[in-house]
């Protein structure tokens, strides 16, 4: 028996033909996503850079502010035209907000350490702060050693290189200032738990720089002298909104801080003032499904404001 090759030529051809336009089909379909998707990331692209420019032009707003203000009063307090935060504004298509941040509100750890040795009343008040929040206050020292110099033990608590080189993963003290407080999760003595606790209160700035106690939380005012509670430290807060501290005098002569006066007459304006010189700004725009964060450390001078450094990334 025979069997007819032409339905079987037919039947190939047919199913080469499908397969033809199968393959024509899913290459047009990967063309397509591929330029759905190459422009999708170039509106991407473009709205970072939009909103790249629009956080410099927060920066340049909060200079400017800064600067302005500089001259208005012989002090820095919450309530001045730097510290009020930008709600979310529509401008030119892009979503804008951020804030300033008076970081002379926190402890600098690199002023524990001034001219190679350890400031006896900055560690004092570090001391103090690690306390209030629950952390062991002997670990001052070990952050002293980080930053000072030499390999010399600064007490009894004292931790240097000895120590670390002998860990798991050794390493070595950095012996120089803080260029981040988040340096303190490799002092020994301290993990991510205690960092996240400390996180708020603690910076690390150039040199040393006194605590505004116009800006400063509760926590760490109460940690300007050993008798002062947390209590009487919110109620110096609550009655700064209403009236700033003018002078350190001023500050002294609260009826809240009566019993720690003696104590506080022995801080400099080394230590405490009533005014900042070093602020953070932190821009954030969005533009389309471009979004961008800036945060920009600044150093105002009596007639400028400069940028120390800048971080940025992607929200």
């Amino acid at each position: 028996m025979r069997w007819s090759t032409g339905h079987g030529t037919q039947g190939v051809a047919l199913i080469t033909a499908l397969l033809m336009v199968s393959l024509a089909t899913i290459t047009m379909v990967a063309m397509a996503t591929h330029q759905k998707m190459q422009a999708r990331y170039t509106s991407i692209l473009i709205g970072r850079d939009q909103a790249w420019n629009m956080v410099l032009g927060g920066e340049a707003w909060a200079k400017a502010v800064l600067l302005r203000t500089a001259g208005d009063n012989a002090w820095d307090s919450l309530d001045e035209p730097w510290a009020e935060k930008m709600a979310p504004m529509e401008v030119e298509g892009a979503t804008v907000w951020g804030w300033n941040e008076d970081l002379q509100s926190r402890f600098n750890l690199n002023s524990l350490v001034i001219n190679g040795k350890q400031d006896g009343i900055a560690m004092g008040i570090f001391e103090r702060l690690l306390d209030r929040l629950d952390l062991d206050p002997l670990t001052a020292t070990a952050v002293a050693d980080w930053i000072d110099a030499d390999s010399e033990r600064g007490g009894a608590m004292g931790v240097e290189n000895d120590a670390y080189s002998r860990l798991k993963s050794p390493y070595g003290a950095a012996n120089q200032p803080m260029q981040s407080a988040t340096e303190l999760m490799l002092v020994q003595g301290f993990d991510a738990k205690g960092w996240a606790r400390l996180q708020p209160f603690v910076v690390a700035l150039p040199g040393r720089t006194a605590i505004n106690v116009n800006t400063a939380p509760a926590e760490l005012l109460s940690a300007l002298a050993g008798n002062i509670s947390l209590s009487d430290a919110q109620q110096v807060v609550k009655s700064r909104f209403m009236e700033p501290f003018k002078n350190m005098e001023s500050f002294r002569n609260h009826p809240n801080l009566v019993q720690a006066k003696a104590e506080l007459q022995t801080l400099t304006e080394a230590h405490v003032d009533v005014k900042s010189n070093f602020f953070l700004v932190n821009a954030q725009a969005e533009v389309g499904q471009g979004k961008m964060i800036l945060r920009s450390l600044l150093r105002r001078n009596p007639t400028t404001v400069v940028v120390i450094r800048r971080s940025m990334g992607m929200l």
